[in-house]
């Protein structure tokens, strides 16, 4: 059986190891004491999904031919928190001049920066959703001292909002919105960003 990590092939020799639940509580050990874990699991380049787990696990290995497996580390994470600081940076100096560029016509510049809120905020949320899988490092991280899913929670119904605004072309809301209500938080998700990195 041969066994590919995040697309290499890995050279990996099996020992004891009888059936898939030997190999891959092996390699989970293995990532573990490189603060890594796996995503994803494919036999043969078919997916496996999460209920189809426990069905694996008594598969003999020579009944597979390739174990294909996806890591992601703390490190990758932390890559992942800092890409979406600098572009949260600068989509903030941006924000602030939204309803101008709405009232002076430059509406498609206006429309790339609150596609590329929208962008990051997705970006930003998938890692947060990796950050939960390493509890001991991001276990504790907070925006505006509340968990993240709390910080969202008060964000979302600004977002909705906003989008309203943006459907209405009410350019006043949409720079009140923008830069009362948005900015702030967009300015401590980088500060919890930073505070991640000190």
């Amino acid at each position: 059986m041969d066994i590919v990590i995040n697309g290499n092939k890995a050279d990996i020799t099996l020992d004891t190891e009888k059936n898939l639940g030997d190999v891959l509580s092996a390699l989970e050990t293995e990532f573990s004491a490189h603060n890594a874990t796996t995503i994803s699991i494919s036999l043969d380049d078919k997916q496996i999904l999460p209920e189809e787990f426990d069905n694996i696990l008594d598969k003999p290995i020579d009944s597979v031919k390739t174990l294909s497996l996806t890591t992601i580390s703390q490190e990758d994470v932390i890559s992942g928190f800092i890409a979406s600081s600098k572009d949260f940076k600068q989509i903030s100096s941006e924000l602030n001049n939204l309803a101008v560029m709405f009232q002076n016509g430059q509406d498609k510049t206006a429309i790339t920066v609150v596609k590329n809120l929208a962008d990051t905020i997705e970006y930003f949320c998938n890692i947060v959703t990796l950050a939960s899988l390493f509890p001991e490092k991001f276990g504790k991280i907070q925006v505006q001292n509340m968990p993240i899913s709390n910080f969202f929670g008060e964000l979302a119904p600004i977002l909705n909002d906003f989008e309203q605004a943006l459907q209405d072309s009410d350019s006043v809301l949409i720079g009140d919105l923008a830069e009362y209500e948005i900015n702030p938080r967009i300015t401590s998700i980088i500060d919890m960003i930073d505070s991640i990195n000190a």
